[in-house]
């Protein structure tokens, strides 16, 4: 199986303080279910910014779905993004839009229809059984309830 992420002597850190993952080399396997784990302040969503692309390198060799993150530029790194799929721990919901709309926004911003999204959303939401939810905000679910509406 081929690799989905490359990771090879990489550093990261915020600007003006010591790395935070140092000289850390991994890959990752297309299709494989992977955990990161750490204690608190250890680098795990530092690490997860910079798979995503929210976080740049202070040294080393990333690559993601074959594109070096390094030299990424805008339109590919937006490419990327519409086949990584990261749960953030706030959820990133917004608290002012009903779980619809929520499920509803990436479809628009990938540029579907207002017939797919529509469809789609209404399959989504049935898969993750939320579908007599739709109309609820985000602070009226529970936390799993919120996690799967992410996922969504």
């Amino acid at each position: 199986m081929s690799n989905i992420v490359e990771a090879k002597n990489i550093f990261l850190g915020y600007k003006n303080h010591e790395a935070i993952i140092k000289n850390a080399s991994f890959d990752i396997e297309q299709k494989s279910f992977n955990f990161i784990t750490g204690h608190s302040g250890s680098g795990k969503s530092t690490l997860l910014k910079s798979l995503y692309g929210n976080m740049q390198l202070t040294d080393g060799f990333l690559q993601v779905c074959g594109m070096d993150l390094r030299k990424i530029n805008n339109k590919k790194l937006n490419l990327l993004r519409r086949h990584i799929g990261i749960v953030f721990q706030d959820y990133k919901l917004i608290k002012e839009w009903n779980v619809k709309k929520n499920v509803i926004l990436p479809l628009l911003i990938a540029g579907f229809s207002n017939d797919v999204c529509e469809a789609q959303t209404e399959k989504l939401l049935a898969h993750i059984k939320l579908s007599h939810k739709a109309d609820k905000y985000p602070q009226e679910l529970s936390g799993g309830e919120q996690q799967r509406v992410a996922m969504a």
